[in-house]
Formats: structure tokens, C-alpha cells, sequence
């Protein structure tokens, strides 16, 4: 009867070790921040307070100068791992590192932003059998087609899409996961 209460105490106890350490696990992917991205307009193009709520990701050199707190320290870290999920079929991760020993600012952020995903359109288009349809050619809607290369981009052009924020979430190995919320 003693070894019976001994085996049971014991599978509560690594029960309750299991439930604290998913615990601790589910608390680092917690969200730490969220970045958010406006970008200040002429008041003819009807946005609200004159603010368009996104930044072009494919050219967003002209809509800098308008970013507002574009020189803001908005991570204080020197490394992140940025998150690219939409529009692929197979997402990717890339370690980011930012110019200033302060971290990253809303435009160091966008700059590598945009330049990865300059990138990722560049080699889906060199390693994909099934080539880009030009827009002048779509018929009805004119999404982007499917292709099968590296990264399998399917639904929207690079031009398509624009950034309006970035969730930052803490993960196991201590570094900033960057999660970005892609317009299109």
C-alpha cells in the first residue's frame, strides 16, 4: 500500500513539474510589444488624422521621410529573428542584427524587412519551374499565381504588400521573434 501512495505522490509530482514548465514555456512566447507603423499624408487621401496605418514593404525609401517615430528605439536588443509567413508556402526565419548597439529603430526595421523580402521574391523567381504570370496577363482577379520555387509565394505580388506592425514575442532561446502583420 506504501509503494502505491509512493507511485502516485510521485506521478503528481512530475505532473505538477510538467504544468510549470509549460508554463514557463507558454509565458517566454508570450508577446513583449507590438510595433506599429504609420506613415504621415496629405490630407487628400481620406485616412484618418491624415495617417496611413502601413509602410510599403517591396520600396519603402519613399515613405520614410513620413514614418512617424521612424528614429524611435523600438527594440533594445541587437539581434531578432524575423519571421517571413505571408504570402509563402514556406516561411522562413532570419536572424536580423540591428547598426546600433541600442537596438532597432521603426526605419532600421523596415529597411530589413524590405530587404528580406526583396530577396525572397528575387529567389523564388530563380529557383521556380513555374514562372510569375505578368500582370497584364491575369484574367479576373489579378492575385499573383502559385509558383514552386524555394519558397512557393502564392496570392500577391511584393508590390501588393505593405507592413502595418510587428508583434515581438520572447522565445526559449532568449531572443526576440519578430511577427509581422503584412497588409495586401
Amino acid at each position: 500500500m506504501k509503494n502505491i501512495l509512493l507511485i502516485i505522490s510521485f506521478v503528481f509530482i512530475i505532473q505538477g513539474c510538467k504544468t510549470k514548465n509549460e508554463k514557463n514555456k507558454t509565458e517566454l512566447n508570450q508577446t513583449v510589444n507590438e510595433i506599429t507603423f504609420g506613415v504621415k499624408v496629405d490630407a487628400k487621401e481620406g485616412f484618418e488624422n491624415d495617417i496611413m496605418p502601413w509602410i510599403s514593404v517591396k520600396n519603402p525609401e519613399s515613405e520614410i521621410e513620413s514614418l512617424i517615430g521612424k528614429d524611435e528605439i523600438v527594440i533594445e536588443r541587437k539581434f531578432a529573428l524575423l519571421r517571413i509567413d505571408y504570402p509563402l508556402s514556406n516561411p522562413v526565419e532570419i536572424m536580423i542584427m540591428s547598426d546600433s548597439s541600442k537596438g532597432f529603430t521603426r526605419k532600421q526595421l523596415i529597411e530589413e524587412i524590405s530587404k528580406a523580402y526583396n530577396q525572397i521574391y528575387k529567389e523564388e523567381e530563380e529557383t521556380s519551374i513555374i514562372k510569375t504570370i505578368p500582370i497584364n496577363e491575369r484574367e479576373g482577379m489579378i492575385n499573383r499565381n502559385k509558383t514552386d520555387g524555394k519558397y512557393g509565394i502564392w496570392g500577391h505580388d511584393i508590390d501588393d504588400l505593405d507592413l502595418s506592425g510587428i508583434m515581438v514575442r520572447e522565445i526559449d532561446s532568449g531572443h526576440l521573434k519578430l511577427e509581422l502583420n503584412i497588409e495586401s
